[in-house]
């Protein structure tokens, strides 16, 4: 039966409720959200600033609650809904900018785009599906939105003791809005069938938002690791905390045998809504985890003071509270262990405030621990049934699934990723620019080899956990070496990416023995250990040799996959070996792209809560999230493609040249990043030959790899599209660079719409055949 148009925005309930790439674009703006809490707890420990950036972290929870909810009752393919969620983001990272001065000189920011983000999502959605069930839920709860609006806007106007009141009574109706099932008086309730929510996509919102949130913590230590001297000690300090974040990590995901889906799906809807409070509680603790983890990093064994041994502390003192209060109320379930830690925590607390951070760390970590273990007794074992080698090559039943580990280790890319940008910030010459790309090149090759790892191999054999979480240590490493690679710091780079690429050789081709997959895993560590001698040497060498032998180096290990790791005197790897799930590593790359994307979004929004509010600055922020947006759509264009159904048609070599094309369009975000950052700061300032160059050279290079990928993947017959737009720029560029910083992202902008609007028009070419 066909479905009527305001049923076509919603979900269809025969189809599974998998997770969207523009879900996963929305999380990206609480990446940044949640560093700028963790700053603003490290900036004041006072009991006044903390309860107001706890109002300000429940104020932006609730928008992502509120998106979540959206798109878990609409169609997210549908443009309607896509149009709503990128508002939301837009409007998330607004708020995520007013963060430092909320309860300042911003407020009226915070309070105006946190009302829109409420209101104009409601509104339309009542607008658009009137006369149905969801519209008129989405009518009550604008009436609810709609009356907390004047608390959020009368106190953006007061001083910050009432503004603290009226904003956390506003907060507090807005959680009652959705627990009481936003009643309005004089009409009756909402039935209870209106208010559920599938309880499988919830749930997978949910676990993405809490490895984000972890993945913060990692990015928060990584960072300040990576603005060190790097030294023995503080790298001490960098792998407890990031042993830390693993452990809180491991403790959600336990005991096992707990499953929010089927959970949420049989239970009231209500206990979706506590779910929501609970992971609040879980996720507040992880932000101050992440506060205190810099002061860990930088001041390991600095000077005892009892507001950081407490700070060391409080972060899993409340992830354990809120753990508690989840397995108690959502899952009915006796909570003794997470209780027992906080106990433990609380009774020791007095006897750490005379011990440095490092020290207090360290027992922090030792109690997470002892949790860990007495919960992996709980919980059904899971079945190992056959051979070692047979369950290490066990095929995923759903290869479209990304993993928990595969997401958790593609944040370490976007701590990389911001890495390199800033690192081109410091220099735009030719030179930076080019070891910058090298290094981009370098980490991207990592993930690609990880990539196809968990491709090849099974992401819940406990052996490949492992050694992913190993191989996002060393990447962190890396990427905390960038901005002095090719000083001091290259043989850290160097040694990170020759181990990774070693050990995982090492790891793999023994646990295959007696397989016949052992020899092409045996021809992958030849050749990486063949490529790092050309790293390691080239981090003894001076800068201009050091470029030509890890160039040589990137050059080797692209070329090897290109031809299946041949090598002399073994038979040449049958294709089957080389071959890789389609639907997999489609995921794998286009998540990995949308992760690139952050280091965009991350970097422009820093710099516009950094630079201020005022007109011309929110329209050169404006540009670099139009950007963003634009280039997340056209890489979804034409309608139609399916790589996956590419790469299982075709021979291995295709699924290496995505590879190829998406490590260029990932460094042309890389670049476009870095201008992003320097426009914000002075959008009309004196023209910059370099810095306009550098915003359309990342434009070129997005467009370049965009236009490789169709003529190699796709088999697009006429591209000429790309070429056209790589002669605009290059006919506009003598223009622009006497232009003032602003004209630049504009033209770009411009290309890229223009570019994006001509992908739509276009019809998907059927896959070129093995």
């Amino acid at each position: 039966m066909a479905r009527t148009g305001v049923e076509q925005l919603l979900r269809d309930p025969q189809k599974p409720r998998e997770i969207s790439f523009l879900e996963l674009f929305f999380d990206l703006a609480i990446i940044f959200a949640l560093t700028q809490f963790s700053q603003r707890f490290l900036r004041d420990f006072r009991w006044e600033n903390s309860l107001q950036t706890l109002i300000l972290l429940a104020a932006v929870w609730w928008v992502w609650v509120g998106a979540a909810r959206t798109t878990d009752w609409l169609d997210p393919d549908k443009p309607f809904p896509q149009v709503i969620i990128v508002g939301m983001m837009f409007a998330g990272l607004v708020l995520a900018a007013s963060v430092p001065q909320a309860f300042g000189k911003h407020g009226v920011v915070f309070a105006g785009a946190n009302v829109a983000a409420h209101l104009v999502r409601h509104l339309s959605i009542a607008r658009a599906l009137r006369g149905h069930p969801v519209g008129k839920r989405s009518a009550r709860a604008a009436t609810w939105f709609g009356a907390t609006a004047i608390l959020w806007l009368a106190g953006s106007f007061l001083p910050a003791t009432p503004r603290l009141v009226l904003w956390s009574a506003a907060v507090i109706l807005d959680y009652l809005g959705v627990g009481l099932g936003w009643r309005v008086p004089g009409l009756p309730p909402t039935p209870q069938a209106h208010l559920r929510v599938l309880g499988t996509h919830i749930a997978e919102r949910h676990r993405q938002i809490f490895v984000i949130a972890v993945g913060e913590l990692v990015l928060t230590s990584g960072i300040t690791f990576s603005r060190t001297g790097l030294d023995i000690v503080r790298m001490s300090a960098f792998a407890l905390a990031f042993a830390i974040a693993g452990l809180v990590a491991w403790i959600f995901f336990l005991p096992r045998g707990l499953t929010l889906g089927e959970t949420l799906d049989r239970r009231r809807p209500a206990v979706a809504v506590f779910a929501s409070y609970t992971h609040l509680i879980m996720i507040l603790g992880i932000v101050v985890t992440a506060m205190s983890a810099e002061i860990l990093v930088s001041r390991p064994l600095g000077e005892t003071r009892a507001q950081w041994s407490a700070a060391i502390v409080a972060g899993p003192f409340l992830f354990l509270g809120g753990r508690a209060l989840y397995a108690w109320g959502v899952f009915g379930r006796p909570a003794w262990r997470a209780p027992t830690g906080m106990v433990i925590l609380a009774a020791i607390s007095p006897a750490m405030v005379r011990l440095p951070p490092l020290a207090v760390a360290g027992v922090v970590g030792l109690v997470l621990l002892a949790i860990l273990f007495s919960y992996q007794h709980i919980g059904p074992e899971a079945r190992r049934a056959g051979t070692s080698v047979e369950r290490l090559l066990k095929k995923r039943r759903n290869p479209r699934e990304i993993s928990s580990y595969e997401l958790f280790f593609d944040l370490a890319m976007i701590f990389a990723l911001t890495r390199v940008s800033q690192r081109i910030l410091t220099d735009f010459g030719l030179v930076n620019i080019a070891e910058s790309l090298i290094l981009v090149a370098g980490v991207y090759w990592i993930w690609v080899a990880t990539a196809w790892s968990t491709d090849w191999f099974n992401p819940d054999e406990p052996r490949l956990q492992r050694l992913i979480i190993g191989i996002m240590f060393a990447e962190l490493l890396m990427a905390s070496a960038v901005p002095t690679a090719f000083g001091a710091h290259g043989l850290l780079f160097a040694g990170a990416y020759a181990g990774i690429h070693i050990v995982r050789g090492l790891v793999i081709v023994p646990a295959l023995r007696g397989s016949p997959l052992q020899a092409r895993s045996a021809r992958v560590l030849i050749w990486f250990s063949i490529s790092a001698v050309l790293w390691l040497v080239g981090a003894f060498l001076p800068g201009s040799d050091r470029i030509a032998l890890w160039a040589a180096a990137i050059a080797l290990d692209g070329a090897s996959a290109w031809f299946g790791w041949p090598v002399p005197r073994l038979s040449h790897a049958p294709q089957a070996h080389l071959k890789v799930i389609g639907e997999h590593i489609a995921e794998r790359y286009r998540q990995v792209y949308i992760i690139s994307l952050g280091a965009l979004v991350l970097l422009s929004s820093l710099a516009y809560s950094r630079a201020g509010f005022d007109y011309v600055r929110t329209l050169a922020f404006v540009l670099a999230f139009t950007n963003a947006a634009l280039l997340l759509w056209s890489y979804f264009l034409p309608p139609g493609r399916d790589l996956g159904n590419v790469v299982n048609a075709t021979a291995p070599r295709v699924a290496v040249a995505a590879a190829y094309c998406h490590g260029i369009m990932i460094a042309g975000t890389v670049v476009t990043a870095a201008g992003a950052e320097m426009y914000i700061r002075r959008p009309l300032g004196a023209p910059s030959a370099a810095l306009s160059m550098t915003v359309l050279g990342g434009a070129a290079l997005h467009i370049l790899g965009r236009t490789l990928l169709g003529l190699t993947v796709y088999r697009v017959r006429r591209p000429w599209r790309g070429p056209v737009a790589l002669l605009v720029i290059a006919g506009i560029a003598p223009g622009v660079v006497i232009a003032p910083p602003l004209v630049a992202p504009i033209v770009g902008v411009l290309v890229i719409l223009g570019l994006t609007f001509n992908y739509r028009k276009t019809a998907a070419n059927p896959p070129l055949r093995s």
